[in-house]
């Protein structure tokens, strides 16, 4: 797959779904980001994320994945490869439980690297969900 630059457009929106599990395109294009040529920008894909919960919950190894998406021709032949490795019931498990993931949620230490690496909390200490909070981060992207 070719590398992305992640300055210049955010990755692929939370909600957005691939063989029905949210998250999963975002975190195939952070990882396009990481590749030689690519720029990952403010975006990271490392434990205790979103995307680790993810793949966490897939039962994929991020590193695999990292090789799979570095291996791939395009978007297509990824998908054939993470197809056997996706269980829909887990997708609509992994999908209800972000889909509510709350910042207040979060333990205090955690609250803390959370406001830190998206500042737009400052400005809008109204907004709870984290899907809510990344795609505001998302529009600051490339603007």
């Amino acid at each position: 797959m070719e590398p992305l630059d992640l300055e210049a457009r955010p990755p692929r929106g939370p909600r957005e779904e691939l063989l029905g599990v949210c998250f999963l395109p975002r975190t195939i294009d952070k990882i396009r980001g990481e590749l030689p040529g690519g720029k990952l920008g403010g975006y990271l894909v490392a434990e205790s994320t979103m995307s680790s919960y993810v793949l966490h919950k897939l039962g994929i190894p991020l590193d695999e994945l990292r090789e799979a998406v570095a291996r791939a021709a395009n978007e297509d032949e990824l998908v054939d490869w993470l197809r056997p490795r996706v269980d829909p019931a887990v997708a609509a498990q992994i999908n209800a439980k972000l889909a509510k993931s709350a910042i207040s949620d979060a333990p205090p230490e955690k609250l803390e690297i959370i406001r830190q690496r998206h500042p737009v909390l400052a400005e809008r200490p109204d907004v709870d969900n984290a899907f809510e909070m990344l795609e505001l981060d998302d529009a600051r992207v490339g603007a």
